[in-house]
C-alpha cells in the first residue's frame, strides 16, 4: 500500500509538469577548433590523418528544458531560457526548449556542461555525462523482478556490456529553477 501511495504521489507531481513542444529546428553544436573538425565531428581531420582518436559514430539529439515556478504560480516548463552548452570540444547557444545535435563518440563522448538563465531568475547549471543507453535499457527490464531478480539480471547485463557495440548517448537534460 505504501508503494502505491508513493507511486500515486510521483504520478501526481509529474502530471503537473507540462512540457512544451519543441518548435525550433534542432541546433547543431559548433566545434571549438573548426579547422580540425569535419561537420560536427571534432576529430575528423585528426582521424583522416591517421591519428588515434575516438571513433565517430554519428550524431545524437539531446533535449534541453528548463522548469520552475511560473508567473501564474504554477510549476512547469519555462520557455525562453537562454542557455549555453559546452563540452570542451564544442559549444551551442540556444533558448529552451531545444534539441541539440551533438557528435556521438560512444564511451568517449565528453560530459556536457549546460548553463541556463531564465527570464527574471538566477543562473542554473549542471553537467551531464554520456551513459550506456543499451545497458540502461537492459536494466530497466530488471525493475519489476524484485531484489533477487534485479541482482541476477544486473550481473548478466554487466557481463553482456560491450563499449564497442553498445549505444551511448545523453539522457534528456532538465534544469529546475528554485522558487523565488
Amino acid at each position: 500500500m505504501k508503494k502505491f501511495m508513493a507511486l500515486a504521489a510521483v504520478a501526481t507531481i509529474l502530471a503537473g509538469c507540462e512540457t512544451a513542444d519543441i518548435t525550433q529546428p534542432p541546433i547543431a553544436v559548433i566545434p571549438k577548433d573548426a579547422r580540425g573538425a569535419v561537420g560536427i565531428d571534432v576529430y575528423g581531420a585528426a582521424r583522416a590523418a591517421g591519428n588515434p582518436v575516438p571513433r565517430f559514430r554519428g550524431q545524437e539529439t539531446v533535449a534541453v528544458r528548463t522548469n520552475g515556478s511560473r508567473k501564474d504560480q504554477s510549476f512547469g516548463e519555462i520557455i525562453g531560457s537562454t542557455c549555453q552548452l559546452d563540452s570542451g570540444l564544442y559549444t551551442a547557444t540556444f533558448q529552451t526548449p531545444a534539441n541539440i545535435v551533438v557528435p556521438d563518440y560512444g564511451p568517449n563522448s565528453p560530459a556536457l556542461f549546460v548553463m541556463c538563465t531564465a527570464p527574471d531568475r538566477r543562473t542554473k547549471s549542471l553537467t551531464m555525462n554520456a551513459v550506456n543507453l543499451t545497458n540502461q535499457s537492459r536494466n530497466a527490464s530488471a525493475a519489476g523482478t524484485g531484489l533477487l531478480g534485479a541482482i541476477i539480471i544486473g550481473a548478466v547485463n554487466e557481463a553482456r556490456r560491450d563499449n564497442e557495440t553498445d549505444d551511448f548517448g545523453y539522457n534528456p537534460i532538465t534544469l529546475v529553477f528554485p522558487s523565488q
